[in-house]
């Protein structure tokens, strides 16, 4: 028992000791974090460090675009930021026990440069250059796009900061020198480095030889011809002929892929010329120059020049007499051009004439043209078209098959007649004739209003068209530009060139007439155009106010506002040529009222069975004899009267009544009527198509 007394105090003496005596408690450490700096900037792909001062364990979170290296310590430490190569921004946080710490980190824009920025490499292959990527960050070389051929590449398409980059380069064989770029791009900035691959040599063209003409008394509108030169290169050669009277200050002809070329300015007369011509293949170092050989003029010319007008007078038998060019005129004027005429085709007397002459002739060989051959001057215009023909397609500025002519003249083609042109490079041609082109717009327009242009057309079609255009001027308002093709296939016995001209330029060109054949045999004539209808009755057509004016209280229903040589009234008390149907000394059996015109079977009605603007016979019908007359007197200043008309009128039966109206049909195609040009239509339309 007394052991386990003393046990007993011997653990409460240890237990005392444990809960230290009567001694006082320590206080723990406060927590430190200090973390400098607190910004910081730095460059792509750059580094920077941070200095933390702290007693206990902390952590370190960077923001995206960067780096950060170590990520957790204890105590003092040194912690190295790296940027990304991107311009970014962020916040770094340095976490301790409890505390944290916030840097602001900014990671700068790139910098990109190349040096030098430009160089020149010769065409062999296998060449090479070299330029240095000047860059603070991450770089990429971008190539051309489209890659040429000759560039191979780059040693290096991309990289970090600066860097030698070398380009290699094949064969170039072209004649002219090529250029391309390389794009270097660090972030938002780039730099581009030039190369140049110089030309392959050219080796210029042999001299033209055999120049022509020489010697003397050579015509002021010649041709000039040479013996083709060859390049060595094969490249294509164009030549330019070159004209001097001193041999020293010279002057261009023209340029022509071709080995002749016609001047289109005549050339002085009786004086010595120096003549050489040029090849060139287009090339640096790709001319060749002729020997100069000299001729000398003579007292004139045998071919027309490109522009040029002669004036002449229309004799009875319907052949032409040339008078001085600015000549006074008779009191009416017509134009005749062609189109699809080269320049070798304009020999004096050569096909132009002749073609131009045969239309003209055969404009005044029936009535009323040949009875009033003495009121007619008429002008001729030669225009060079560098291809001979005629275009097809819908309309001039869209062929599908392209012929390059002066006027482009565009057949539609297939089972259609139509024809359409370039009316402001025709009213060009036109305003060369004397006393048409005025001091305004206005004048020049309304002078050609008076003077209708005849377009021969140098092409083997079956077609025809009258153009009409409205000029909202004054007077008789309306511009008329007849196209026919000077050779026409035979459906028929009124078929041909000769026909076909009268229809359109005799009958709707100076006539203004309308046709009466019909298409639609059964179809009813339609009312529902009669906004633009009524225009061009205010433009001068259809309408002839020049007819005697009928009492309404006769119960007479004429009305200016129908048709001239057609009516909408569907009696004979009505209709525009009553007069003539009264009369006895025209047929009344010929001269009546036939229901069928302006393509429709039914509701228009004309005066005599047949006529030329029914199926082109060399017959105008006794209404549209009248209009025919009356401008002729207009235009010359005269006023006409049914007396005079009647008095001279030796046309009064119609001895082609067999040729009744008939519908269009595959074979026997008739032509178009005038394609109308006006304010109320977008493209050029067709009156009641």
């Amino acid at each position: 028992m007394k052991l386990l007394r003393i046990a007993a105090a011997a653990i409460a003496a240890i237990t005392f000791i444990a809960c230290g005596g009567s001694g006082s408690k320590e206080k723990p450490e406060a927590e430190s974090l200090i973390v400098t700096p607190t910004t910081l900037s730095l460059l792509p792909n750059a580094s920077g460090t941070l200095q933390i001062t702290s007693n206990v364990a902390w952590t370190v979170t960077p923001p995206s675009g960067f780096t950060a290296s170590p990520t957790s310590g204890s105590k003092n430490g040194t912690v190295t930021v790296t940027a990304g190569g991107s311009p970014i921004s962020g916040f770094l946080k340095v976490q301790g026990k409890t505390k944290s710490v916030t840097v602001a980190l900014t990671a700068a824009e790139s910098d990109v440069a190349v040096n030098p920025t430009a160089g020149t490499v010769s065409y062999e292959a296998g060449k090479t250059l070299t330029f240095q990527v000047v860059c603070n960050g991450d770089w990429t070389i971008d190539l051309p796009s489209p890659k040429p051929s000759w560039l191979i590449g780059v040693s290096q398409s991309s990289g970090s900061k600066d860097a030698t980059i070398t380009v290699t380069t094949g064969a170039y064989s072209g004649k002219v020198k090529d250029q391309t770029f390389l794009t270097v791009k660090s972030g938002k900035k780039s730099a581009y480095y030039t190369i140049t691959k110089e030309a392959a040599p050219n080796l210029p063209p042999t001299k033209p030889t055999n120049l022509q003409p020489t010697g003397s008394n050579v015509e002021t509108i010649t041709t000039f011809s040479w013996t083709a030169s060859t390049d060595p290169n094969g490249d294509k050669i164009k030549y330019t002929v070159m004209l001097s009277k001193d041999n020293s200050n010279w002057s261009s002809v023209g340029t022509t892929e071709k080995t002749s070329l016609q001047n289109t300015s005549e050339l002085a007369k009786n004086t010595k010329y120096y003549y050489k011509v040029i090849a060139d293949d287009g090339l640096e170092g790709g001319k060749t120059e002729s020997d100069v050989v000299t001729f000398t003029t003579g007292n004139g010319k045998n071919s027309w020049a490109d522009g040029e007008v002669k004036q002449y007078n229309v004799n009875s038998d319907g052949s032409i007499t040339e008078v001085p060019l600015g000549s006074t005129p008779r009191g009416v004027r017509l134009i005749f051009t062609g189109d699809g005429y080269t320049q070798d085709l304009y020999n004096y007397g050569g096909q132009f004439d002749k073609e131009v002459d045969a239309g003209i002739k055969a404009l005044f060989e029936y009535e009323p043209y040949k009875s009033y051959t003495s009121y007619f001057t008429v002008y001729k215009v030669a225009a060079y078209s560098n291809e001979a023909g005629m275009s097809e397609g819908s309309s001039y500025d869209h062929p599908t098959k392209k012929v390059d002519t002066k006027f482009k003249c565009t057949w539609e083609g297939g089972n259609s007649t139509g024809i359409d042109c370039d009316v402001d490079i025709v009213a060009e041609y036109a305003f060369k004739v004397p006393g048409i082109k005025g001091s305004s717009d206005k004048e020049s327009l309304t002078n050609l209003t008076w003077c209708p242009v005849s377009i021969i057309i140098n092409a083997y079609a079956y077609a025809g068209t009258n153009i009409w255009l409205g000029d909202d001027y004054g007077g008789m308002k309306m511009i008329s530009i007849a196209q026919t093709p000077a050779r026409q296939p035979s459906y028929g016995a009124y078929d041909g060139f000769a026909f076909t001209l009268r229809h359109e330029y005799g009958g709707h060109g100076f006539g203004l007439l309308d046709d009466e054949y019909v298409y639609y045999d059964t179809q009813q004539f339609p009312r529902d155009d009669e906004e633009s209808f009524r225009y061009w009755q205010n433009e001068g057509a259809f309408c002839n106010t020049y007819l005697p004016q009928w009492n309404s209280s006769a119960n007479a229903w004429y009305s200016d506002s129908e048709h001239c040589n057609l009516s909408l009234t569907p009696k004979t008390e009505g209709v525009n040529w009553k007069t003539f149907a009264d009369r006895t000394d025209y047929a009344p059996a010929a001269v009546n009222l036939f229901n069928g015109s302006s393509y429709y079977g039914k509701g228009v009605y004309r005066s005599e069975y047949t006529s030329c603007m029914v199926d082109n016979i060399p017959h105008f019908n006794t209404i549209s004899r009248w209009k025919i007359y009356c401008r002729i007197k207009i235009s010359a200043g005269e006023t006409p009267t049914l007396e005079d008309f009647v008095s001279r009128d030796t046309d009064r039966s119609n001895a082609y009544s067999s040729g009744a109206p008939k519908t269009k049909s595959s074979v026997r195609r008739k032509c178009n009527g005038p394609l109308l040009k006006d304010k109320f239509h977008k493209k050029p339309y067709r009156l009641h198509r």
